[in-house]
């Protein structure tokens, strides 16, 4: 026992011989704070806001509609605006208990989790996409009839809107 006890002092007096305690410390400093660096900078690099997601998801669904409608014959210049009546949609998991009581049916849910402490956070079974609820599309030839119909007809079979919820409109010269 003792002979651990010497050969403790004597590693602690051969760094301070080396002057080696300050280094040290900060390394054990520097040690410790990169352990805790991850947890907060986790949480805020991987969370885009669901703004941010209902844009990017916009944009990309905007982009490939117009492209889809240039290909139409007689439709050229085309813009498209998409909106949406709703927002992502995450479903959880959960287990349901159902009770009988004197005063009737009961039943709980509870969302099933995984991890601990800090890091817990629910299962996600199903996220929905935001519902379209109307598109609008600006296009050189969009105020021919026949084109307008040819692109309500192709937009309503290819993303499944309601075709009064196109609007086709011809664009500025």
């Amino acid at each position: 026992m003792k002979e651990k006890e010497k050969n403790k002092i004597g590693l602690l007096e051969y760094i301070k011989k080396q002057k080696m305690i300050i280094p040290i410390a900060i390394l054990l400093l520097l040690g410790l704070f990169l352990l805790l660096l991850p947890e907060t900078g986790k949480s805020t690099a991987q969370t885009i806001s669901d703004q941010e997601r209902l844009q990017k998801y916009a944009e990309t669904l905007e982009n490939k509609i117009a492209d889809l409608c240039s290909k139409v014959r007689g439709a050229t210049n085309v813009s498209v605006t998409v909106y949406f009546d709703t927002g992502f949609e995450t479903v959880y998991a959960y287990n349901e208990e159902s009770k009988t009581t004197s005063s009737g049916f009961n039943s709980e849910k509870k969302y099933v989790t995984v991890g601990s402490g800090n890091n817990e956070s629910m299962v996600c079974v199903l996220e929905k996409m935001p519902n379209i609820c109307g598109i609008a599309i600006v296009c050189r030839g969009g105020g021919n009839p026949v084109v307008s119909n040819e692109l309500i007809n192709l937009i309503s079979s290819a993303y499944g809107v309601a075709k009064n919820k196109i609007y086709v409109t011809e664009g500025k010269n």
